[in-house]
């Protein structure tokens, strides 16, 4: 942890300085002042208009989410040694100037292709605009996938809607919310835009069409937390609604512009009682950041370990950095919350079996290198630990952790000189061994273990051995920083030594635990955090059209233009004997015969109405009338 000892104070003193200055010469454009503060910049790469491998692979803006619970008190008192960032006076911020609808298409991904869905309509629906498909507030409906069909079941009817199927958004009566609550989703959230659905021979995909301030509702919530401080917040749905346009603009002749998991962001509905969130929002309505004359890509990340990354070092590629940069962030290293694991060992390696083990098997290559044989020595101790091999000049991910050993080595124990005594008493005159007796064989002399005065120096891949090895690791691919904490008592002796890994996520961009510590320990506002994160980027702000529901009831005649044709199938009438009952399970399989190894006929959802037609046989199957077939389900999942 010598960095964090060392940079912390500078870095944040000069980056404040530095921030405010360049504010107070008027600058629209965000201060590079990170490029300043540290020296371990690298030459960036001659722009070619922001194309980057990691992009066209779709990777994420956010690797690592941030867990709900994982939150600081927004109203964090000061720490008594900060030093705080002078307020800067940012320049307005201007209009972009760029035409867009404002709307934001979300493959629903996290579904990922479900045969039954289970759709709760909070406001006004209808197929496509059609009035004469129209649903009333709270209504149920299940979306059902059969032979590259889509199946709605409403009511106690079942009506072919083709391959593909839009249920579009309308006025809500009394100012409310419309929105669709999807049962097979994560949370009870709204998803409020449009829904389409499609039907594949795996399943049902889904895509939502929606405001994009709209969305950043649902991705603000759950890449942070409403609990963070407000302008973290700000700057969370800045980058993240940046991110999103990015995408778009991207997206070519996809039906998406993005994905609502970690592939892209997160996103997972709108939750009236996220306030602060909502607030984040609407009160940075329309900013966006722009570079060379496109959107930047505001990648962000839980934690960077306490140094920024660029994405061309994560990702490789010949995308142009210059909106980033790679610098020391004592923010998010001073964030207790900020995610690390680690190991401490005394230099005898009491603590670590298996770093023993990699050491000694290390120090025995090393040795066999320097002629001494398996046997001749033995390890004694640490004196230094190190990391060394940086991946980037500047960078603090190592490749490699040196380890300076101590060895015993074993050798001939030391024989006393012989005595003045001794020597006196010696006659030159000695009788002779006499003839025929055997002269005796001279004895081993004695070994002993002996310290060896040289230092053995050996590394330790850090994402082959030390990563996996040692448990360390924070993410599936090799993101981390490592870090050696050395502890000695009062006369200097070494006492301890604690591995560090930091840096859950990628670590491009934002840490969202940097810009959490800058809100609420800092006092720092979102233009402040954004400028530390992204010193290329300028700031403009989108200017959306009005999005205006239209009233059901304003809606053009025309009953049945969304389907002209459409099959529906009521329920029979019950016979002498039969009777109506409901489902009660989730989904209930009918099958062709009463068995669960026959054929699946249809998948009824919970509340869907049939006609039994028979008594339980011993098994307790019945047989069904669904409308749409004659088939068999047990009797236990229905309610006469």
């Amino acid at each position: 942890m010598v960095y964090r000892k060392i940079c912390k104070r500078l870095a944040l003193v000069l980056g404040a300085l530095l921030l405010a200055t360049a504010a107070a010469e008027g600058a629209t454009e965000a201060p590079r002042a990170t490029a300043a503060v540290f020296d371990a910049m690298p030459t960036l790469p001659p722009a070619d208009a922001l194309t980057t491998t990691a992009e066209d692979s779709q990777t994420s803006a956010t690797e690592a989410t941030l867990a709900p619970e994982a939150t600081l008190a927004p109203e964090a008192t000061l720490a008594p040694e900060a030093t705080l960032a002078p307020e800067a006076t940012f320049a307005p911020i201007p209009d972009a100037g760029i035409g867009d609808d404002g709307i934001l298409r979300v493959e629903l991904r996290s579904l990922g292709q479900p045969v039954l869905l289970n759709l709760t309509l909070a406001g006004s629906y209808a197929v496509e605009a059609d009035p004469g498909f129209r649903f009333a507030s709270g209504t149920k409906v299940a979306l059902s996938a059969a032979q590259d069909r889509v199946w709605l079941s409403v009511g106690g009817l079942s009506i072919d809607m083709g391959k593909t199927l839009t249920l579009t958004r309308h006025l809500a009566g009394d100012g409310a919310v419309s929105g669709i609550r999807i049962a097979e989703a994560e949370k009870d959230a709204l998803y409020c835009g449009d829904l389409t659905v499609t039907a594949r021979a795996s399943g049902l995909r889904c895509v939502l069409a929606l405001p994009v301030e709209d969305y950043l509702y649902g991705v603000v919530a759950y890449e942070m937390s409403d609990s963070f401080p407000l302008e973290a917040l700000k700057a969370q749905a800045v980058a993240a609604r940046t991110y999103a346009m990015r995408r778009k603009a991207k997206a070519g002749n996809r039906d998406y512009d993005v994905v609502d998991t970690t592939a892209d962001q997160v996103f997972k509905g709108y939750d009236p009682e996220a306030s602060r969130v909502i607030a984040a929002v609407d009160e940075t309505r329309g900013v966006v950041g722009r570079y060379d004359g496109g959107f930047a890509t505001c990648y962000y990340t839980a934690s960077n370990g306490g140094q920024t990354a660029l994405a061309s070092q994560i990702w490789g590629g010949k995308g142009d950095d210059g909106y980033l940069a790679m610098a020391d962030d004592p923010y998010d290293l001073e964030n207790p919350r900020s995610l690390q694991n680690e190991l401490t060992v005394s230099p005898t390696c009491e603590g670590s079996a298996a770093l023993k083990a990699m050491l000694e098997a290390a120090l025995g290559e090393a040795m066999a290198a320097a002629g001494v044989g398996e046997g001749m020595w033995a390890f004694d101790s640490i004196a230094a630990v190190r990391p060394v091999n940086p991946r980037f000049e500047g960078s603090r991910m190592y490749d490699g952790l040196q380890f300076d050993l101590r060895a015993k080595l074993l050798r001939p124990a030391a024989t006393p000189e012989p005595t003045a005594t001794t020597e006196a008493t010696a006659s030159p005159e000695a009788s002779p061994t006499p003839e025929g007796t055997e002269t005796p064989a001279p004895t081993e002399p004695p070994m002993e273990w002996v310290l060896s005065d040289e230092i053995y120096p050996v590394t330790l891949d850090v994402f082959g051995q030390v990563k996996p090895g040692l448990s360390l690791g924070l993410n599936g691919a090799d993101y981390e920083l490592i870090d050696v904490d050395t502890a000695t008592d009062d006369a200097g002796v070494v006492q301890s030594f604690t591995l560090v890994m930091r840096r859950y996520g990628h670590g491009v961009g934002m840490s969202q635990r940097g810009a959490q510590w800058m809100a609420g320990n800092y006092g720092m506002t979102w233009r402040q955090i954004l400028a530390f994160y992204y010193p290329g980027m300028a700031l403009v702000r989108m200017d959306w059209p009005e999005i205006a529901l239209t009233d059901l009831d304003a809606l053009p005649a025309g009953p049945g233009a969304a389907r002209p044709d459409p099959t529906y199938r009521p329920l029979p009438e019950p016979k002498d004997g039969e009777r109506y009952a409901t489902v009660t399970a989730s989904a209930l399989n009918v099958r062709k015969e009463p068995s669960t190894d026959a054929a699946v006929l249809e998948q009824l959802a919970r509340g869907r109405r049939v006609v039994v037609a028979s008594a339980p046989d011993a098994d307790g199957w019945v047989k069904v009338h669904t409308g749409e077939v004659d088939g068999f389900v047990k009797r236990e999942y229905l309610e006469f």
